[in-house]
């Protein structure tokens, strides 16, 4: 079953534009000045200028983008504008009633010769926090044809890992930890809460501020049980502008295998601080690329020769690694969220009501590994996620910070796979074998399954400052999880029974930080408790009578940790964390997905680790022209009751489950080098080696494990990236800004399973080196940006998840318009 584009959400979708559009012309009729300052000789904007009246101490700071903006000046008044770096300027404001204007600074040549001054960018602040966390600042990414996904994995220690194209599920690893020991935040609310039609990809880029990434130790207020590293996504907030007005953030992106992607964002507030934030997406695509691995394999269908002989071949396996193309696995997403509050007010700094909806449907190409094709399995489904976003600064007595969140979310997926037919790597129905149509379902059973949802989530932390030195805060954060399923192709009487799957996840943490010696000393202790409470009814045949077996299992653990940060000098810090981690189980890892085809695992236990992460932040170079820097980590994992993913293979069909595998030692280290030149040339090298260890030496037999000391499988353990780019400003038009880059992938090859015992008929993921190129064009006005993307531009084999291939060479381009 193939979908179209979704036309009549392209017509909401533009409809929408024009509703947006009249928030954005919104003006006031007063005598107002607004302006933007850029510098005179490359037209750059100029953010954090001083810009104020000569006639009194009124005054403001220009934002990023160089602009500001006075109220009620009076007539012939004068402005000063100022900045480190150039030279001061005195201007007359303009007669008329309302006046916008750009003003150019002239660089004060002898104070930059002297000294080099740099603010500090809240990621820079992030990173400087003892956590080993890598902060992503995405202004200069977000003209590109990019997906969340392909920004982090250009990140040093992290890999994301795919199962084939747009809408495919994805894992992220992080130092050789993996899946749900690794967690995803959208402003510090899991991401699992917006349900599967909701990703990280259908956040537009634009709307994100910076996205930072935990490795390792995560900050008790993320609260959550990830134990190998975390990444929070953090939008934009325009509250923190103090503005009023309007703005608006088109993007479309066509390419490869009939892409299509949109997204619009918008806000708007007025002088009361009432605020409005409106964001949606759009992605459609065939997913139709070629593959060409040793899992492809051809058989020959013809039971009988044209003369009539019986067919030699039959069912025989006669081309391996044919090139094919993907014929079911088409993917469409769409969805909205908008959140209507106020901001600035003495009782909150923010109040939001928000709901975010989405829907997804999602073609399936293949179980676990690309074994056997499927023809007509597929799934969709739907999220409602209503939510209250509160903070206040000084809530109650001065210095104590609070922020709360509370979210329900009702989500329903359905699985279809009910056909009787059989497909070859063609795309053609294979003729019934001997004249006997096969059982129904492409999978290993037929199923029309649907899954009911309901999660309620609640988060409150707080914050007291002592002083600019001393801080204490809290976490609590509730998570109560429901599952309904019902599935009518099974048998008549497991229907006649309800089950219920729970669970209720209940954490708290408590952190003491400090910062001393003008802030070279950075420290912070904290402990957690983690709450786990799992509630299964299955339905099992008990002396040959189908009956409701109920499964009830709580569990309590403790963790703790503690963050260390030292400047040794204005060029270099040092970092040092450790923890003691707990990992508890995941819903469908307990209970099994049935459109993943993932097994359930009623058994599995939570994951404990101890977590080391040493790290340094040295700055080589820095002066005016050169600015070159070097990031260093090294990390130790011990892992008990390692969760890990397995494929069952059976009869050319393979599926998912999810078991403890036991005692495992990870280590490594990772290096990344930054280097800019005259801030028009940027390179980075990063490089990342893993050594993943099983140390389970004796099984609950006392017999000797065959795979004590191997390594890891699936896991790649030696990675190296690359970037260059070059941007030219004022290089056509005054103002405009062309941007070419180039990214480098290498991954050396790993084993797909256990490497202890040869390499006969162990599945091998070849070494891949992926080269992608990127140019982008932003005109004058700095409103309309134009970009071209070009991935895996030599057409090289690329895989993830246990072998399953992603796309080959693609191009994409990209329009992007603002409004302000």
């Amino acid at each position: 079953m193939k979908i179209k584009p979704n036309y009549q959400f392209t017509l909401s979708f533009l409809y929408l534009l024009i509703i947006l559009f009249t928030f954005s012309t919104y003006a006031q009729e007063s005598r107002d000045i607004e302006g933007q300052v850029i510098n005179a000789e490359t037209k750059e904007e100029v953010p954090f200028a001083l810009v104020m009246l000569t006639s009194d101490t009124k005054g403001v700071i220009t934002d990023m983008h160089g602009k500001f903006k006075l109220n009620s000046v009076p007539s012939k008044a004068q402005i000063k504008v100022s900045c480190t770096g150039y030279l001061e300027q005195i201007i007359e404001v303009p007669s008329h009633q309302s006046s916008s204007f750009k003003i150019s600074l002239e660089e004060d040549l002898v104070s930059l010769d002297e000294v080099v001054v740099r603010g500090e960018t809240k990621a820079q602040e992030i990173e400087k926090s003892g956590f080993a966390v890598a902060s992503i600042d995405t202004k200069d990414l977000q003209m590109q044809s990019l997906e969340i996904n392909e920004i982090l994995d250009q990140t040093a220690g992290l890999r994301v890992r795919r199962d084939g194209g747009l809408g495919s599920s994805t894992q992220i690893n992080i130092n050789g930890l993996s899946g749900n020991a690794v967690r995803i935040f959208i402003d510090g609310m899991p991401m699992e809460s917006y349900g599967s039609s909701y990703s990280i990809n259908s956040i537009p880029v634009s709307l994100i501020e910076r996205i930072d990434v935990y490795k390792g130790v995560v900050p008790i207020e993320l609260g959550n049980d990830a134990m190998g590293g975390a990444i929070n996504v953090i939008t934009k907030d325009i509250t923190n502008q103090g503005l009023e007005g309007g703005s608006l953030n088109v993007a479309y992106s066509y390419g490869s295998f009939n892409t299509h992607r949109a997204d619009v964002n918008g806000s708007f507030r007025d002088k009361s601080g009432k605020t409005v934030r409106l964001s949606a997406f759009y992605n459609y695509s065939d997913n139709d690329y070629e593959v060409w691995s040793d899992d492809i394999k051809i058989k020959d269908y013809r039971e009988f020769l044209p003369d009539g002989s019986r067919n030699p071949d039959f069912l025989s396996v006669v081309k391996t690694g044919e090139r094919v193309k993907r014929f079911n696995d088409a993917y469409s997403s769409y969805g909205a969220k908008i959140d209507v509050g106020v901001t600035g007010k003495k009782w909150a700094d923010q109040l939001f009501f928000s709901i975010n909806a989405s829907e997804d449907y999602k073609e399936s190409q293949h179980g676990a590994r690309m074994l056997t094709p499927y023809g007509e399995r597929y799934s969709r489904g739907w999220t409602v996620a209503p939510s209250v976003n509160y903070q206040k600064k000084d809530f109650l007595m001065k210095g104590f910070d609070i922020t709360s969140n509370v979210q329900y979310a009702i989500s329903q997926r359905a699985t279809v796979d009910t056909t009787t037919n059989r497909y070859d790597w063609y795309g053609n129905p294979i003729p019934p074998i001997g004249g006997v149509t096969p059982l129904p379902g492409e999978g290993n059973n037929s199923t029309l399954n649907q899954d009911q949802n309901n999660n309620l989530i609640a988060r409150l932390s707080g914050v007291y400052s002592f002083n600019d030195q001393h801080q204490i805060g809290f976490n609590y954060s509730y998570n109560q999880y429901n599952r309904s399923s019902d599935d009518p192709m099974a048998e008549r009487e497991r229907r006649d029974f309800n089950t219920a799957n729970i669970v209720n996840k209940q954490i708290t943490g408590f952190t003491y930080q400090n910062s001393l010696f003008n802030d070279k000393l950075k420290s912070s202790v904290f402990v957690k408790h983690y709450y786990n409470r799992l509630e299964q009814e299955k339905i099992e045949y008990t002396d040959n009578v189908l009956d409701t077996i109920y499964n009830v299992r709580p569990d309590d653990n403790w963790g703790y940790g503690a963050t260390l940060s030292y400047e040794l000098s204005p060029r270099v810090r040092l970092n040092a964390s450790a923890e003691q981690a707990v990992r508890l189980v995941n819903t469908n890892e307990v209970f099994g997905n049935a459109s993943r085809e993932i097994y359930e695992s009623a058994d599995l236990q939570p994951e404990k680790s101890f977590n080391v992460n040493l790290g340094s932040q040295i700055k080589l170079i820095e002066n005016s022209s050169h600015d070159l820097n070097m990031n260093t980590n090294f990390f130790f994992r011990d892992t008990y009751d390692r969760i890990r993913s397995t494929i069952i293979e059976q009869n050319d069909q393979s599926y998912t489950m999810f078991e403890n595998i036991g005692h495992v030692v990870s280590k490594g280290v990772e290096l990344q080098f930054d280097y800019s030149l005259h801030g028009k040339w940027n390179f980075m090298v990063q490089g990342y080696y893993l050594d993943s260890r099983f140390m389970e030496e004796f099984n609950a037999e006392g017999v000797r494990n065959i795979h004590y000391m191997a390594r890891e499988p699936n896991m790649p353990y030696l990675t190296f990236n690359a970037s260059a780019g070059r941007s030219f400003s004022s290089l056509f038009n005054t103002g405009d800004r062309l941007q070419v880059s180039w990214n480098f992938a290498y991954i050396h090859e790993f084993h797909f399973d256990w490497d202890v015992i040869g390499d006969q008929n162990k599945p091998i993921i070849p070494t891949q080196a992926l080269h992608d190129i990127n140019v982008s064009y932003t005109f004058s006005k700095k409103r309309a940006t134009v970009s071209l993307d070009c991935k895996n531009i030599f057409d090289q084999m690329a895989f993830d998840n246990f072998g399953v291939q992603k796309p080959g060479r693609s191009i994409f381009g990209k329009l992007t318009y603002r409004i302000n």
